[in-house]
């Protein structure tokens, strides 16, 4: 999907992770855009999203926002979050996990 034309202001979710080991990138990489597809691009906000992978086994998911309080808010629903979310977020090592949101000036 291509990148937006977007113009400020917006807000952009930075999150990093490494897989937990023996998980399957390719497996892994379907089930992220499928999340992508069926429960990102649902939430309040959602402008658009992104996958990356670093040689060393870094992934990163690049979620554009309309403001960084939907960024934020994405999550609140933690707790009733579909099936495949769950099995995404257990192939995620938590340990290596960060996430940072920024407004886009």
């Amino acid at each position: 999907m291509p990148t937006p034309q977007l113009t400020p202001p917006y807000a952009v979710e930075i999150v990093n992770y490494k897989l937990n080991d023996g998980t399957d990138p390719d497996a892994y990489l379907a089930l992220c855009r499928q999340v992508g597809e069926e429960f990102t691009s649902a939430q309040p906000g959602f402008l658009h999203r992104e996958i990356g992978r670093e040689e060393d086994g870094t992934w990163a998911i690049i979620v554009t926002w309309k403001t960084a309080d939907d960024a934020r808010n994405s999550i609140s629903n933690i707790d009733t979050i579909p099936d495949v979310v769950k099995e995404y977020m257990a192939m995620i090592n938590r340990e290596t996990l960060t996430r940072a949101i920024f407004d886009v000036v």
